[in-house]
């Protein structure tokens, strides 16, 4: 005991009590890569990571009102399961077997930051297993519903024949597919990658080895407009570069192939708006790269490829951004395209200038699409900003006065051929003027003899 005066310690007590509470382990596992979103992040749009209609995982999965949006999802799911089982002629005593839950169940809790207290082992293992076959369900049934498989494919083909698509909800509702895209590519609704993996290897995968899942789960994401050209590539894993989770797998399509930026002394992150480029002489092209990250600056010329701007779009990148922020093991891409668009587009003339040049595709308004890249990295941090040489040479370009001299010339003289006959026509009258000049000058001081 000890006594301070006017109180008494109770200094047993107190170490005790701080023993007590010292963790031997990181709270966090050396998997963890399924994240809350910070609120630091979330209070920008705090719909933009919230599911609408379907639950994955445990951090949206309970019960009350607060879940019952979710409830006729929920039924879908024990519904798919049950299809899923059937057609591949699979108990769920067989599948819980195959799978082996108990190593299963460990490593999946891994890849949450959370801890998950309110969540028994058997209720998580159950969770993954439903969630799991649902997703593999509906990507099938996507797959069947919008086509585009090969014919070689023929195993394939017999199992998407058998599947009877005549009274889901999913596919016979128009919207629902697109409210499925938005919820599963959110942070907070991700199930472990290997999850999917061992379940498919179960499932489809037996009889059809040659199907990679990442095609099966990209071909579904594909019927999004901001997704298309990435998904339908030539996007391939290698088997040392772990998939983590949907988003990630998403992530990757997007940013592969990203051809790395020479590095050089200066770096930047600051840049002048598109408009200003243009006065500087600067000539904006789409490029057709594989890659939005691919962005290139030579000879005047700086070619950035398509975006295609929807609904779907900001939640998207808000999702990726939050991954990079959160992750540990993740270079901060997405983050560094969203701080060079947001340089270069400081008002809605910037957004009419790049749509007008085809590298925007805005389906929203013109404000929309400012305030889409406006807000899109506030409060995140770039750790090795991407397009650092890139601002260097833009910006020693934009400061050269001869380039705004000569952009200033071809806008005001040389934009239509009414102008540059004029141009010409004044060049030949001062050329003729000149000589008249040189030869009054002479009969003046050299006359004739």
């Amino acid at each position: 005991m000890a006594n301070d005066g006017s109180r008494t310690i109770n200094v047993e007590a107190l170490e005790k009590s701080i023993e007590g509470r010292l963790c031997i382990d990181s709270p966090l596992s050396a998997k963890c890569c399924i994240f809350k979103v910070p609120e630091v992040l979330r209070r920008h749009k705090p719909e933009a990571y919230q599911p609408d209609v379907v639950s994955i995982g445990p951090l949206h999965h309970g019960s009350g009102e607060k879940f019952e949006k979710f409830e006729h999802m929920q039924n879908v799911k024990h519904w798919y399961l049950s299809k899923l089982l059937s057609r591949m002629d699979i108990s769920v005593t067989e599948l819980i077997e195959r799978i082996d839950v108990v190593e299963f169940g460990t490593e999946a809790r891994g890849f949450y930051a959370e801890p998950l207290k309110d969540l028994n082992q058997n209720d998580f293992i159950e969770m993954m297993i439903l969630d799991g076959c649902f997703l593999l369900e509906l990507f099938f049934r996507a797959r069947k519903w919008y086509g585009d498989y090969s014919d070689s494919q023929v195993n394939y083909r017999i199992l998407f024949q058998r599947l009877d698509i005549g009274n889901d909800s999913i596919f016979n509702m128009g919207c629902m597919v697109q409210y499925l895209c938005h919820d599963l590519l959110l942070l907070e609704n991700q199930l472990p990658w290997f999850v999917l993996e061992r379940l498919y290897s179960h499932t489809i995968g037996l009889d059809n080895p040659e199907i990679a899942l990442t095609d099966l789960v990209l071909h579904f994401f594909s019927i999004l407009s901001s997704l298309t050209q990435h998904c339908k590539g030539n996007f391939s894993c290698t088997s040392d570069e772990k998939i983590l989770h949907i988003l990630d797998l998403i992530r990757r399509s997007i940013v592969d192939p990203f051809v790395e930026l020479k590095s050089i002394e200066k770096s930047e992150t600051n840049l002048p708006h598109a408009t200003l480029l243009s006065d500087a002489g600067v000539e904006f092209k789409r490029s057709n790269d594989g890659s939005i990250m691919n962005i290139n600056f030579k000879n005047g010329k700086l070619t950035i490829p398509h975006l295609a701007i929807a609904e779907m779009t900001e939640p998207l990148f808000r999702n990726l951004i939050a991954f990079e922020q959160c992750y540990h093991d993740c270079e901060h891409k997405i983050t560094s395209y969203a701080l060079l668009m947001d340089n270069l587009i400081a008002s809605k003339k910037d957004v009419h200038l790049l749509c007008k040049k085809d590298i925007l595709g805005n389906w929203l308004s013109a404000e929309d699409a400012f305030n889409f890249f406006e807000n899109l990295y506030t409060d995140t941090v770039v750790r090795g900003f991407c397009y650092g040489g890139l601002c260097a040479e833009l910006n020693k370009y934009h400061k050269r006065r001869r380039h705004k001299w000569r952009a200033r010339l071809k806008r005001e003289y040389c934009s239509n051929p009414w102008k540059i006959t004029s141009l010409v026509a004044a060049f030949i009258l001062l050329g003729l003027t000149l000589l008249q000049t040189a030869y009054t000058i002479q009969q003046y001081y050299f006359p004739p003899q």
